[in-house]
């Protein structure tokens, strides 16, 4: 049996991040994968993605933001790889929206670059978008795009040059945890290390042997706008854009809002990636459906129609991606609820422009440091029932 500090189960998006900081660090580090990242089977791929540090979903990511952009820029510098790209990121709705008055109190906040623009300003600027004259925008001005398969095999790389052992195309079928260490069995072996995190993406609930459910995987159908080099959707010249769109609601009902986002075509492809952030459909990661369905594809067709009416001449190609869904939409990050040695995280499909912060936030938890930024939002006791306080 080879015994190791740590073993690393899915290399994607933290998994792989989180090899390449454990290993850098001096440590024996094992990560195994049942597939051969990067790939297009779970949820690390798509060409690009985006990165933003005025975030939304609450300003206890943006420190965490920050660092990730710093550590970017550092990856390149060791690598040599260009991995991240400047541009302006728009966040378009109703002033009153989560995601327009989100974005703007993180970048008041944290003093970040930004504009607050009405529906007429944005059409002005950029005539192939068309925000209602009920909404507003907020941009955030060095914001930047990075390529994901790229980053993957960039972090793994660098993991390899700094030691550790990669184990591609095996299949972790469980593991046992005893007073001082773990074991995991795969289709091949059995390895042993001092702790564990699963980072599998879809399969990491089951893996974890989480309460049905918790961590949820769900199907994501990606889309690809052919723009056949029309230079006014390329990168530098077309934002990324974020749109959240109140849908139809009784009185008395709290607030439904539609999301979806494109970002520009960056690269000699000449595509423009447009997808839906939420309504989205549970899923087996096993069995899932990977052809995009023909009324799928009409149901972006027509909020580009509606709101991106320059792209909706243009032919379009589609792929399956997958999100991990926690049921607050936060991530799940730590050690598992019963565990000692054993360590999981999923990303709720918001993850990767954290990557290289996640890989130093994790390492830092399984060697017992507390890390530099406030994680507590992403705790998973927060989803173990034992661990609540008591509300009598």
């Amino acid at each position: 049996m080879r015994t190791y500090d740590f073993i690393i189960v899915g290399l994607g998006t933290a998994g792989a991040a989180t090899c390449m900081t454990l290993t850098r660090r001096g440590y024996k580090v094992l990560g195994i994968d049942k597939d051969r990242p990067p790939h297009n089977l779970g949820s690390h791929h798509g060409v690009s993605r985006s990165v933003r540090r005025a975030y939304l979903e609450g300003t206890s990511y943006v420190p965490m933001a920050q660092r990730s952009w710093e550590l970017w820029r550092k990856l390149e510098r060791d690598s040599g790889q260009k991995l991240l790209v400047k541009t302006g990121n728009l966040t378009i709705g109703p002033p009153e929206s989560p995601a327009v008055s989100g974005f703007l109190a993180s970048a008041q906040s944290y003093e970040i670059p930004h504009e607050c623009l009405t529906a007429a300003e944005v059409r002005k600027r950029w005539p192939e978008l068309a925000p209602p004259n009920i909404f507003a925008a907020g941009l955030e001005k060095e914001a930047g795009i990075v390529f994901p398969e790229l980053c993957i095999s960039t972090f793994l790389t660098e993991a390899e040059k700094a030691g550790a052992d990669l184990l591609m195309d095996e299949q972790v079928d469980r593991w046992t945890e005893g007073r001082g260490n773990v074991q995991v069995y795969t289709s091949r072996n059995t390895y042993e290390a001092g702790r564990l995190l699963i980072s599998a993406g879809a399969w990491t609930n089951r893996l974890l042997g989480l309460p049905d459910r918790l961590l949820m995987p769900k199907r994501v159908p990606v889309h690809w706008i052919e723009t056949q080099e029309d230079r006014r959707f390329h990168i530098g010249v077309f934002p990324v854009n974020f749109w959240q769109v109140p849908t139809e609601k009784s009185p008395g009902s709290p607030q439904i809002y539609r999301e979806f986002y494109s970002l520009p075509v960056i690269g000699p492809a000449s595509l423009i990636k447009a997808a839906f952030h939420n309504e989205l459909v549970n899923c087996d990661p096993d069995t899932l459906l990977r052809e995009v369905l023909p009324d799928e594809v009409e149901k972006i067709k027509a909020v580009i129609s509606e709101f991106l009416p320059g792209l909706d001449h243009f032919p379009i190609t589609s792929e399956v991606c997958l999100y991990t869904m926690t049921p607050d939409g936060h991530f799940y990050l730590g050690k598992r609820p019963g565990s000692n040695h054993v360590f999981g995280v999923a990303l709720a499909g918001h993850g990767f422009k954290f990557a290289p912060v996640l890989g130093e936030i994790l390492a830092d938890l399984m060697v017992d440091l507390q890390p530099a930024f406030d994680i507590k939002l992403f705790s998973p006791i927060r989803f173990d029932p034992e661990k609540q306080p008591s509300r009598t």
